[in-house]
């Protein structure tokens, strides 16, 4: 099964600021490409290497692609100094990174971010990713489920709060300290979560450091970088999902801090890398047993009694949550569509685990696959944790190949039909 996993929102502070038709000149595209080109040869020794490759911007309306080169099948026309065409409607938009007409691109969706350094650093990180296996960096796909549950999302705020405090400290000295304390938490959740070190070190390598290289690249200077991390700090928003989110948070203030004591510290990271033993070597933390009663003291210094409280309350309506998703798509008549080729895009704080044989709620998805084009806004589809099928309520309405369900549309191709069995679930059958 190959995956496209596409996300649409980096960051919140990478988001643009309208939602309207975007209308971009031609002679503005090219100076971004310029400038972005400029900007991945000025920082070459960040990772020893140009990583500028192939680069599109599409309008999510038109689907009209921007490219800065040719692919290798023909599919874009060289017009007025760019590539232009249009992506397939299979092909989910997302900023991402892609395979597509022979060329493995960077995608970046329109509109673009107001601030050039947020546009560079936008490009950057998705350059990045395109980079990434030739730096040694190959990925599996982990799940971060225990970042939804109480304890998880405890620790989690704590390290950012920590970190939030490393960052406002006026003396590197006491920086340090809040950085040891971040890790503390960090340490103390995957005490009690077997099996998160691993799976949160995979999210870290993997869009940590695309974020890490994309501030680098962004043309910030130090105190502008210090504060575009204290806002992202300020403004998660932590009612929503974790799972997806927490490494372009947390990686890149270590990076910050790790900057000042040695600038090519990311040079020493491959695809093995624990960064979690990295940092804590770094920056001279205790490696002593942990203690709960230790943790929960120090806590306290980072407004520990609210987050838990917080926590607490969360924790009983997202209970009543999950048991309402439980009922939706497993309990309740619905439809399960095997997945085969998939590729998919998803709103990456609208994931939301169950347990870990149920799978996990997306609650905006786009899927391709063999059978066409699934579309879900809002409302939620459940993907089975072996990533084989989706399941979604049951059609509303059948009319040729479109099908109609709540806040879903699923557009088959020919040779595709919907088809009930007598328990009331639905499945996607091929015609003979």
């Amino acid at each position: 099964m190959r995956d496209l996993i596409g996300i649409w929102l980096m960051s919140l502070c990478l988001q643009a600021v309208t939602a309207q038709h975007p209308q971009i000149p031609v002679d503005s595209v090219l100076l971004m490409f310029s400038q972005t080109e400029e900007t991945t040869q000025k920082h070459r020794s960040l990772w020893d290497k140009d990583i500028y490759g192939p680069l599109m911007l599409v309008d999510p309306h038109s689907r009209e692609i921007y490219a800065n080169m040719p692919d290798s099948e023909g599919l874009l026309r060289f017009s007025e100094g760019i590539y232009k065409g249009t992506l397939p409607e299979e092909v989910p938009l997302a900023n991402t990174d892609f395979e597509w007409g022979g060329r493995h691109w960077a995608m970046i969706r329109l509109p673009l971010p107001p601030d050039r350094y947020d546009r560079l650093e936008l490009f950057t990180h998705e350059l990045f990713h395109v980079a990434q296996p030739s730096l040694g960096f190959h990925f599996r796909r982990e799940e971060n489920s225990q970042l939804d549950r109480r304890e998880g999302r405890i620790y989690l705020r704590l390290e950012m709060e920590a970190l939030r405090q490393a960052l406002l400290a006026g003396r590197y000295a006491r920086s340090e300290e809040h950085l040891r304390n971040a890790l503390l938490f960090r340490r103390y959740r995957h005490q009690l979560y077997r099996g998160s070190e691993a799976a949160e070190n995979q999210l870290e390598l993997l869009e940590g450091l695309a974020t890490y290289t994309g501030q680098m690249m962004s043309g910030r200077d130090k105190w502008e970088w210090r504060n575009n991390l204290i806002s992202r700090l300020q403004t998660y928003n932590r009612s929503l999902s974790f799972v997806r989110t927490f490494a372009y948070e947390t990686t890149p203030v270590y990076g910050f801090f790790l900057y000042q004591k040695e600038n090519e510290w990311n040079k020493q990271i491959t695809g093995d890398s624990d960064l979690t033993a990295f940092f804590a070597e770094a920056f001279g933390m205790d490696q002593r047993i942990i203690l709960q009663s230790f943790v929960k003291q120090v806590a306290m210094e980072y407004d520990g009694r609210k987050i838990f409280d917080e926590e607490m309350r969360r924790e009983l309506s997202n209970n009543t949550r999950l048991d309402i998703y439980r009922e939706k798509f497993l309990d309740s008549p619905h439809l399960e569509i095997r997945l085969e080729e998939m590729e998919l895009a998803y709103d990456l704080h609208g994931v939301i685990p169950l347990d870990e044989d149920e799978g996990t709620v997306y609650l905006s998805i786009q899927i391709s696959d063999r059978w066409g084009i699934l579309r879900v806004e809002e409302v939620g589809a459940l993907m089975r944790s072996d990533w084989r099928w989706v399941i979604v309520t049951p059609p509303l309405e059948i009319e040729g190949n479109r099908v109609i369900g709540e806040g879903w549309t699923l557009q088959l191709n020919d040779g595709y039909f919907v088809e009930e069995t007598a328990d009331g679930i639905y499945f996607i059958s091929r015609k003979q």
